[in-house]
């Protein structure tokens, strides 16, 4: 029983630990702390908002489209029409490179890519 207890409390002291480090998670007060799902996509590009992310929504701006092209290319495309690459495939075409729209987490690091990234890459099976 008290083996039972001790092995619980080093695992929520890890648990805390790591919750509280960070390592370069969202945005430290997003606008949508819980996320808002995507619709199922019926194409390869996808409009898609801070809100839809939450604590993973990387970028600086609050929304915009992403999009697979030929040639798995992860694109995301901001407000303003620009598009930028997520993945290599997108930069090997002439794609810029997503760095300038990147957002900062709560520790200083560059949010992670991976969730945009990933659902992007989800619309690639419409692509032509």
């Amino acid at each position: 029983m008290v083996r039972g207890l001790l092995l619980t409390g080093v695992a929520c002291s890890g648990a805390l630990l790591i919750s509280a480090c960070g390592g370069g998670a969202g945005p430290k007060s997003p606008a949508q702390p819980t996320p808002v799902p995507l619709p199922e996509p019926t194409s390869s590009s996808q409009p898609v908002a801070s809100e839809n992310l939450g604590y993973l929504w990387p970028f600086t701006v609050e929304r915009g489209t992403i999009e697979c092209r030929a040639g798995d290319q992860a694109v995301f495309v901001a407000p303003d029409g620009k598009p930028y690459a997520l993945n290599e495939n997108a930069e090997q075409a002439g794609v810029p490179g997503i760095e300038p729209l990147r957002a900062d987490g709560s520790g200083g690091d560059k949010i992670s890519l991976g969730a945009v990234r990933s659902r992007t890459l989800q619309l690639c099976k419409f692509a032509g």
